[in-house]
């Protein structure tokens, strides 16, 4: 198990993950950035909503922003 960090940035503002998770590998701790970024990205106030996924090194793996889908569903639901 390595130790990843997961970094919330939006609208200028930031968040910077102190504790982190443990996961098995990068492509886990990637999975679950997005899964942060979707749930959190749901949130009008939140669209442009990034999670920097920090390795245990301090490197970046990745940048993501909530899926597409979030967005069409969140537009479906806010048009009933």
């Amino acid at each position: 198990m390595q130790h990843y960090f997961f970094d919330l940035h939006w609208d200028g503002e930031q968040v910077v993950d102190e504790d982190g998770v443990d996961h098995f590998d990068d492509g886990s701790a990637v999975y679950y950035g997005q899964r942060i970024a979707d749930k959190i990205g749901r949130d009008a106030d939140y669209r442009s909503l990034k999670v920097h996924v920090r390795a245990p090194d301090g490197c970046v793996l990745a940048i993501i922003a909530a899926s597409a889908g979030r967005v069409c569903e969140q537009e479906a639901l806010i048009g009933r």
